[in-house]
């Protein structure tokens, strides 16, 4: 085709051509909504920021994280057959090896009756918070000792809280199971929504084996057999 042909082609108006312009706005417009909707998902479920830091002076590791963060994108509350306030939250993130190298995070808290108003503090026995962990080959689990909690705007849209409990934690070994009994403060807090069925599954998983809220110890002993996650 002559050049001067394909000039006029190109420069006729009568002639449709995409915009390189149009489209790229057009793809900014999707990606930003995708964005927000995603945001929107997953502000639904509730969310949390939790801290774990061991409080043992006999012995620091030169490798470790100080503190240890997570960041659940999943937080439920419901009051439970006896009047108590129960709050869970949950963090699973899924791994290309496999799901068992994936991580998982589950906490627990069954507090005493929900507040009379918007708002109220709790303090915390050795039944109150169940916590679970695992990545690929490292599991733990931990058991509040006691702590205080604090809630409010209950009522409304979301049940906001924080806490801070001392607690006890085990690790789990192939060859020698559960063990340990380290001293660990975990801090944290939450913006919950209700949700009583997504809850109560994810307190199941935090009570697994001796971590029953209900044993007469109710701070965990050693048993058998691996974590099982199902």
């Amino acid at each position: 085709m002559d050049s001067g042909v394909f000039q006029h082609f190109c420069d006729s108006p009568s002639r449709v051509r995409p915009c390189g312009c149009s489209f790229g706005l057009a793809k900014r417009s999707v990606i930003l909504f995708t964005a927000s909707l995603m945001l929107h998902v997953a502000g639904c479920g509730g969310h949390a920021s939790i801290h774990i830091a061991p409080v043992t002076l006999k012995k620091l590791s030169t490798t470790a994280p100080l503190v240890q963060t997570i960041s659940p994108d999943a937080c439920y509350y419901w009051i439970n057959e006896k009047g108590k306030l129960c709050i869970a939250m949950s963090e699973v993130r899924p791994s290309l090896l496999g799901r068992h190298f994936g991580e998982r995070f589950y906490l627990s808290l069954v507090l005493q009756e929900a507040p009379a108003g918007t708002a109220r503090d709790y303090a915390l026995n050795r039944r109150s918070l169940r916590a679970r962990y695992s990545k690929g080959y490292t599991h733990r689990r931990a058991a509040s000792l006691g702590g205080i909690a604090a809630i409010w705007d209950y009522g409304r849209k979301r049940l906001m809280g924080r806490f801070r409990v001392a607690g006890n934690q085990q690790s789990y070994s192939v060859l020698t199971g559960w063990k340990g009994d380290r001293r660990v403060l975990l801090v944290g807090e939450f913006a919950a929504v209700e949700n009583r069925e997504a809850g109560l599954k994810i307190l199941a998983k935090t009570e697994r084996e001796a971590m029953r809220r209900s044993r007469p110890d109710p701070v965990p002993q050693p048993v058998t057999g691996p974590p099982r996650e199902n």
